[in-house]
């Protein structure tokens, strides 16, 4: 079975990383996990189902939900609430070109978007020997790739993160071809499907 694979090396990196015996490539604790874009709803149970085992191994674990986290960063970059959203981005639709509000979005986004996720980090007393799982990352396409995400992580999380990729190259994020072979964000160790 590939997930059994791919989430015992997964769980067996990261336990490494919790208890010191594993370094992670280039030092930064971020894993990005490959999968087939048809493979998302096992990819979510399976990082739930890892969640909960390394909670019952002592070790503090979360799952954020990208989805939630894109509402969270557009309702404060626009500056209304969530439950106002839906209205707000259509309003903001009419008023500019849509290339230019993809753009901005591409722009503010990444940035709003850590923010709310370290916010929650730290709400939940993740620290150095715990792990966030970040999935439902398709929601974030195609105002971003998960590398731009992970930059604007990277140096104000303490945890490791580990964030659901649906594709199967890297780059090629929902199987679509890579943004930018020398521009993407690629430190940590990547989990290949298989």
């Amino acid at each position: 079975m590939p997930w059994d694979e791919v989430i015992g090396e997964l769980e067996s990196k990261l336990v490494g990383t919790l208890k010191g015996t594993f370094t992670p490539m280039d030092g930064v604790p971020f894993f990005r996990v490959m999968y087939p874009p048809r493979e998302e709803r096992e990819a979510l149970r399976q990082f739930r189902l890892l969640s909960e085992r390394l909670k019952q191994q002592g070790w503090q674990a979360d799952c954020i939900s990208l989805t939630h986290v894109l509402q969270e960063a557009l309702a404060s970059l626009f500056g209304c609430d969530v439950k106002e959203l839906s209205e707000r981005l259509k309003k903001e639709e009419r008023i500019r070109d849509r290339n230019e509000l993809k753009s901005n979005l591409a722009e503010y986004l990444p940035p709003e978007m850590a923010k709310v996720i370290t916010e929650h980090i730290e709400s939940q007393g993740l620290s150095r020997k715990g792990v966030v799982f970040l999935v439902r990352t398709g929601a974030i396409y195609p105002f971003m790739r998960p590398s731009h995400l992970l930059k604007h992580l990277e140096g104000k999380v303490k945890c490791a993160v580990v964030i659901a990729y649906p594709g199967t190259s890297v780059g090629a994020f929902l199987d679509s071809e890579p943004a930018d072979l020398y521009g993407g964000y690629y430190r940590g160790e990547i989990i290949q499907w298989r």
